[in-house]
């Protein structure tokens, strides 16, 4: 199968009861978010998981790779030797690492409590698949995450990342580090570019990095690499003065693979019946759509709806699939030979919504509709580089051909973007 999972999750031992010991509680918010993230790991059916730990034993170039056929460890050093796990390695991919990651470093030994930790939740919420353990790079992690998003992606076998770290070890006085204004300051620039621009996570100041006394950081990044998503904050809260976030990053949706299938079978000429129907229930609303076909990263075409115009959402998106590698005048149209260059997104919209002005709007949350007489022009919500209100009216307002200094009337919607 491929990657259908991409997760960044905390390690504090407190967090284990037999550890804390009533204390895990001060938490809740993050033993709230782990019972989640683990319940959707589970129910996504993933076979193996690949978690990058930044207490495993580093190296300066590269990543270190767990070689072992059963990774084995315990609590003891937190005063809790009786709570011990034991997964088997999953060695295909192992194998596969070592021959086609850039620098892999092989080691041996227990398991490190950044690994520990999530095991421990994802077993008690019921999974016991196998496990490829890997220490987190100090140099390029988008790199690492890229290739091994690819990787994974040629493989049988369905695969979850597991990006292990904390962020900020210094927000209280009383913390294990003390008090450094870096450190709120450092975790809410990651919270605001985890759900606005994930890309503004590689310029942030070296300074501000050191200065709050993270171990995350570069784990984070290498998941966001590996898979574009739309990354859900489950969680964050830093009671005993270290940051601590659960988030989903990337998770795998039948919405953009159904579209990748609807415009194969048309550009391979294949008989209309022949195409399986989804028929579960999220393909059954009535909803408008646009699907989206990016080519190395970069727009190949978009096309969709605002509101419904087929009898439910899976015709919907077929139609706009066909209309997006064909019909978008800014390409010239997809050929059947390129079709597995391309990646898919799905964009379901919301009810549009009529506002008063510009006030009402938010770029990352909110898509906008303007209309000018017979005209009328539209911009998804959450765009790279659209990050004002005003960019986001006034690029509405040239593809809909209407002159920046008309008066339009204005309408938001919210979308919930999927990706393959």
């Amino acid at each position: 199968m491929s990657l259908v999972y991409t997760v960044f999750v905390p390690h504090p031992p407190i967090l284990v009861s037999e550890i804390g010991r009533g204390e895990e509680h001060k938490c809740q918010a993050s033993l709230d978010a782990y019972q989640e993230i683990t319940r959707r790991l589970v129910l996504a059916e993933v076979e193996t998981v690949i978690l990058v730990s930044p207490h495993a034993p580093l190296t300066k170039d590269g990543m270190t790779l767990l070689i072992e056929e059963v990774a084995q460890g315990n609590f003891a050093q937190f005063g809790a030797a009786q709570v011990s796990l034991s997964f088997a390695c999953d060695t295909t991919v192992i194998a596969q690492f070592q021959k086609d990651l850039p620098i892999v470093v092989p080691v041996q030994g227990p398991m490190d409590h950044g690994a520990l930790v999530p095991l421990y939740f994802l077993q008690k919420a019921g999974w016991s698949g196998k496990v490829v353990l890997l220490g987190m790079p100090l140099e390029r992690p988008e790199d690492y995450g890229l290739r091994i998003g690819q990787i994974l992606d040629k493989l049988p076998g369905r695969y979850a990342l597991v990006a292990s770290g904390d962020l900020s070890h210094r927000l209280k006085e009383d913390g294990p580090y003390g008090f450094d204004v870096a450190g709120p300051e450092f975790d809410q620039a990651v919270l605001k570019a985890l759900l606005r621009d994930t890309k503004k996570l590689t310029t942030l100041p070296v300074d501000l990095v050191e200065k709050a006394g993270e171990c995350g950081y570069r784990s984070l990044r290498l998941a966001l690499a590996a898979k574009e998503g739309a990354p859900e904050l489950l969680s964050y809260e830093g009671p005993l003065g270290v940051g601590y976030m659960v988030a989903d990053l990337y998770h795998s949706s039948p919405l953009p693979q159904w579209a990748g299938r609807c415009l194969s079978a048309y550009l391979n000429h294949e008989e209309p019946g022949l195409l399986r129907f989804p028929n579960s229930a999220e393909f059954a609303v009535r909803r408008g759509c646009f699907v989206t076909l990016k080519q190395n990263g970069q727009l190949r075409g978009c096309i969709g709806t605002t509101e419904p115009w087929q009898e439910n959402l899976a015709l919907e998106i077929q139609h706009n699939a066909l209309a997006a590698g064909t019909e978008d005048p800014r390409f010239r149209p997809v050929q059947a030979d390129a079709m597995n260059t391309l990646s898919f997104s799905v964009d379901v919209l919301g009810e549009l919504e009529k506002i008063e002005g510009p006030d009402d709007l938010d770029p990352w949350r909110y898509g906008v509709v303007v209309r000018q007489g017979g005209k009328t022009g539209l911009l998804l919500p959450h765009l790279e580089g659209v990050e004002t209100v005003s960019d986001q009216i006034s690029i509405a307002k040239q593809k809909g051909g209407i002159s920046g200094e008309e008066l339009v009337e204005l309408w938001r919607f919210e979308v919930i973007r999927y990706y393959e």
